[in-house]
């Protein structure tokens, strides 16, 4: 073989090992983005994922969800409003049944009423209708302990008209739209003229006394008078119940019994003469 063909064949040689080389880091460098890339999106996806509460078992409406009936699990897809902690769903109750596999949210729960957590032990909340007159010539705010008076006009069964206290120291919840506690920060909602709203006052009453306040209202005018803060001893106590300070206030005091044996007045009748030729009749129409 001669020279020049000698040289040809190292030329074609080397430029042949060029060409493999560049294939070579071409493909090595593809090889090197695919798989980071690859190793990105894994790591992207992982960390979409969020950890929710799921159920892993059917919860059913209205009964206490077990801890064995919900785990805390990765999900690709943010539900709304999760819950990232099962402390927070056992023992709780669901409004409505809860399918295996669904994430477990807050509105499966009912929101805690502001007001039920201000009635205390033993008192129900019960709201009456009111007017300036009424409530203190609208000075009246939640947390007031008040008495509610009872002005009787006449009703069957008392010789006069007369004025008792029907219930001694009750506490005031809310007043319009203001409630004894509500969150530091909240503001009523919309601005409405209270004209044009139905006034009133929620009031804390006892159990028993329940039914006394209804029967009260049906048979005479209410008024609440509003008990100062020096006669406050010591706070309200846990019922926000006050200290007497007049012995003799209990006669004062209205009982059930009484009330039971009076009647709501009817309707003034009147007394209409009806003449027919010489008979003369009288009709009372109420």
């Amino acid at each position: 073989m001669s020279s020049t063909a000698l040289k040809i064949f190292a030329g074609v040689a080397v430029l042949a090992a060029i060409v493999l080389a560049a294939l070579g880091y071409r493909m090595s460098r593809d090889y090197a983005q695919k798989s980071e890339a690859a190793q990105q999106q894994v790591r992207q996806q992982a960390a979409e994922q969020t950890l929710a509460v799921v159920a892993v078992k059917p919860l059913l409406a209205y009964q206490p969800i077990a801890r064995e009936a919900v785990a805390l699990v990765p999900v690709s897809v943010r539900p709304a409003d999760p819950i990232g902690n099962i402390d927070e769903v056992v023992g709780k109750q669901p409004l409505i049944d809860i399918d295996a596999g669904a994430p477990v949210t807050h509105r499966y729960f009912r929101e805690g009423n502001v007001l039920a957590r201000a009635i205390p032990p033993g008192y129900k909340a019960v709201s009456i209708g009111i007017n300036d007159v009424l409530a203190v010539g609208g000075f009246l705010r939640p947390g007031d302990i008040v008495d509610i008076l009872i002005f009787l006009r006449g009703a069957e069964g008392a010789s006069q008209p007369q004025s008792r206290v029907l219930l001694e120291k009750v506490r005031v919840l809310a007043y319009l739209d203001q409630i004894i506690d509500r969150p530091a920060g909240a503001q009523p909602a919309g601005n409405q003229p209270q004209a044009a709203q139905q006034r009133t006052a929620v009031l804390a009453i006892p159990d028993k006394d329940t039914t006394k306040l209804m029967l009260g209202s049906s048979l005479g005018d209410l008024r609440l008078a509003l008990h100062g803060q020096s006669e406050l001893q010591g706070g309200d106590g846990e019922n926000g119940a006050l200290a007497v300070v007049d012995p003799k206030a209990a006669e004062r005091v209205i009982t059930s019994a009484e009330l039971a044996r009076l009647r709501p007045v009817g309707p003034p009748t009147a007394r209409i003469e009806v003449v027919r030729g010489n008979d003369v009749s009288a009709v009372s129409v109420k």
